[in-house]
């Protein structure tokens, strides 16, 4: 099974979790969410993705590219293997994620993932009118 760590800053992830288990009814002891809030110990947050992470593969779900989750995220990828990130984390993608993490690898996972993600956004007036 892929472990999936959200790292997202404030309570964003948190609350995604909350919601996709109010939806699913999935395990919420299935992934880690870690903040990367002003007074969190970044030092910290990375040995607690290195410690969840050791052991096989995972998917990091971030959202935002460039922003200090994904920062964390790319450092740990470069020293450890099997480790993929996809950033913009939206509901679309955890569910997807936490749906699919015992039939795929992480690569495949993080493949999967970010494409459900992109089918996820619609310009919903847009739609309706054709």
């Amino acid at each position: 099974m892929v472990k999936i760590i959200l790292i997202t800053h404030g309570t964003l992830g948190e609350c995604l979790l909350d919601t996709v288990s109010a939806i699913s009814g999935c395990n919420k002891q299935n992934i880690l969410v870690l903040s990367v809030s002003g007074k969190v110990n970044l030092e910290e947050t990375e040995n607690k993705i290195k410690e969840y992470s050791a052991g096989g593969g995972a998917l990091v779900l971030v959202d935002s590219f460039g922003g200090t989750s994904c920062n964390i995220a790319l450092k740990c990828s470069a020293e450890m293997q099997d480790i993929y990130i996809v950033c913009g984390v939206n509901l679309c993608m955890l569910l997807s994620a936490l749906h699919n993490q015992e039939k795929l690898n992480s690569r495949e996972l993080a493949a999967k993932v970010a494409e459900d993600g992109k089918k996820a956004i619609i310009e919903a007036t847009e739609f309706l009118k054709k």
